[in-house]
């Protein structure tokens, strides 16, 4: 059944919402792939935060226009999903890995990354990179590792001190022994 034109305003009006708000935004394609994979696919972005829809291309073009967005031209041919979300890295890991493990379905067809156009080879080096947390941490870990040789080096030089003290203090009573 058509939608009527207050429908596709409102969609329209809800995608660009989404799309302004968004981070980065990943076209695929979702031929071939029956509804049981479809349906883990979603349920895999959901649990990254991610949003997936299925629009037409054509009040896709609309929203993305009226987001302010650049054209995506050729990569709204044929059937089209968006995976929308704030974080890059993990729906292009997600997309990627699923897409592997079932015959190169969904195909990725481009994206939007911070509002420039990425290609299908870029959302695949975007997928090797550690997530944000697995960053955050490494960066938590460079900063804290000086701190952490510091405390060691100065507990071993504390330590040797209180060694010194025990060893001069030992001979002391050993002499005032004999004395």
């Amino acid at each position: 059944m058509p939608q009527t034109r207050t429908n596709k305003e409102a969609t329209v009006e809800q995608l660009t919402a989404k799309l302004s708000g968004a981070e980065s935004v990943y076209l695929t394609d979702l031929t071939g792939l029956d509804v049981e994979q479809v349906t883990r696919l979603r349920s895999q972005l959901y649990a990254e935060s991610v949003e997936c829809h299925v629009v037409k291309n054509t009040l896709t073009r609309f929203a993305i226009e009226k987001a302010g967005l650049p054209d995506l031209g050729s990569y709204l041919d044929g059937p089209t999903a968006l995976v929308i979300a704030q974080e890059p890295v993990a729906p292009a890991k997600v997309l990627v890995d699923f897409s592997n493990q079932n015959d190169d379905k969904p195909s990725i067809k481009g994206g939007l990354l911070t509002g420039a156009i990425i290609a299908p080879e870029q959302v695949q080096e975007l997928a090797k990179l550690p997530s944000r947390e697995e960053l955050l941490a490494r960066a938590v870990g460079g900063i804290a590792a000086p701190i952490t040789g510091l405390v060691f080096a100065l507990s071993g030089v504390l330590s040797k001190m209180v060694r010194v003290v025990a060893a001069v203090a030992a001979q002391k009573e050993a002499a005032g022994g004999e004395e």
